[in-house]
């Protein structure tokens, strides 16, 4: 009984460190997850080794988000559980017996380590690629649920998988105030864990927020805007609005003060926010402006600067409102875009042929004609050409008058307006 108790607590202490591990990974995952979807960075990241170990195709796929939340989300509560858990039992049992705690443990590595078997075969044999990252949070799983196992349940699996089923559902009721504690327990440590549970899983998911929230901030450079954007350097872009579905699309007088390029990618979800915020600057500044929209699909199959998948579906969406444009519907469909939803497959090109078409009107043989043509391919490598050649390093990006906009929220791009129409004399509204 002593060596069993010796190394049950062994394994406790072992579960504490493969859980901070877990911890670690699981952040990294969230952070590239939050990233590459958001667009925060286009290039390569450091465990980026190829086309097949490709931490952000993983991280930013459709597979990567699981009831609204990042899976890396799901891991970081997990291993938060496993740590509060490991922390908390002691041989002393005050408030988890060392028994209990490797029947939890043991339930809950087991049920990770299955569903790490499911995620392995999604990257490989859907996505077609790996992330280190999550083969290390396999491992992680696979070496809590080894060392636990040895400890206190060799042989017996499924007794242990049993125990902790009944384990977890008494300790809740103990924690609830609905069961009675055995003597050994404390109730109030009981019911203190089962707070930092409660807290552990309502950090890890609004974690994903936080994240973006905070990689905004970092953009916002510090300092007045208009002063930043005019010691922004000057950019030429050679525009040509005038070739119809060949040229670049445009709102508003050529000749107003007011000189607006935007390069944007229709599954970038801060280009939709983007969207919506110059929809109302558009309004509000009517007559004042002039707005050229270029695509910068962050998507290999159409980007050359792009050396891993990103958004798999952007450069169908690109096309799709090339194609829109040939039936005069260039900027309805530009709006339809940036509202449908990529993770339920609304950007896939037979989506967009036929649920889109219909939605806006347009002949969705013709459509597909256009789409299957690749006689825009050029026109978006045009665009792509001119950002790269410009120093994009993320979209949205927007340049007005010639300068990028390094704070771009509402308040910022008033300001840089307000201060154009005042060095030309027009009143702001």
């Amino acid at each position: 009984m002593a060596a069993e108790i010796f190394g049950t607590q062994k394994a406790r202490v072992i579960t504490i460190v493969l859980s901070v591990v877990g911890l670690v990974l699981s952040y990294i995952s969230l952070d590239q997850h939050v990233v590459y979807s958001h667009g925060f960075a286009a290039g390569p990241s450091f465990c980026h080794l190829n086309a097949h170990i490709n931490c952000e195709a993983v991280n930013t796929s459709e597979w990567s988000v699981l009831f609204g939340l990042p899976i890396a989300s799901y891991g970081l509560f997990l291993y938060s559980v496993l740590l509060i858990a490991s922390l908390a039992a002691s041989r002393a049992g005050r408030t988890l017996s060392l028994r209990t705690w490797s029947a939890i443990a043991l339930l809950i590595s087991f049920v990770a380590s299955s569903l790490s078997i499911v995620l392995f075969g999604i990257s490989e044999f859907i996505i077609g690629a790996l992330c280190l990252m999550c083969i290390g949070t396999y491992l992680v799983n696979f070496l809590i649920v080894g060392v636990v196992w040895r400890s206190g349940w060799r042989g017996r699996l499924v007794e242990g998988l049993a125990t902790g089923v009944q384990e977890g559902v008494r300790l809740l009721g103990v924690a609830l105030g609905l069961a009675t504690a055995p003597e050994s327990i404390r109730p109030w440590r009981l019911r203190g864990v089962a707070l930092l549970v409660l807290l552990s899983g309502v950090a890890s998911a609004i974690m994903p927020e936080v994240l973006y929230q905070s990689y905004a901030a970092e953009e916002m450079v510090e300092g007045d805007p208009v002063e930043e954007w005019e010691r922004s350097p000057l950019t030429t872009f050679v525009l040509d609005t005038g070739k119809g579905a060949f040229g670049d699309y445009a709102l508003g007088d050529p000749g107003a003060p007011i000189q607006i390029v935007e390069f944007a990618d229709y599954e970038c979800p801060a280009c939709k926010r983007m969207h919506d915020l110059m929809k109302e600057l558009l309004d509000r500044y009517q007559g004042k402006y002039h707005f050229v929209f270029k695509n910068y699909p962050l998507d290999r199959s159409c980007n050359p600067e792009m050396q891993h998948d990103l958004h798999e579906f952007a450069c169908d969406a690109a096309v799709y409102s090339r194609c829109a444009g040939e039936q005069g519907k260039f900027w309805e469909a530009n709006t339809i875009l940036f509202l449908r939803d990529a993770d339920k497959g609304e950007l896939k090109r037979e989506s967009l042929v036929n649920d889109g078409s219909k939605e806006l009107g347009l002949d969705d043989v013709a459509i597909r004609e256009c789409m299957e043509s690749g006689r825009y391919r050029e026109v978006i490598l045009r665009d792509i050409r001119a950002g790269s050649a410009a120093g994009l390093q993320g979209t949205p990006s927007v340049w007005v008058n010639g300068k990028l906009v390094t704070q771009p929220g509402l308040e910022e791009f008033s300001r840089i307006f307000d201060a154009i129409l005042r060095e030309r004399g027009v009143s702001a509204p």
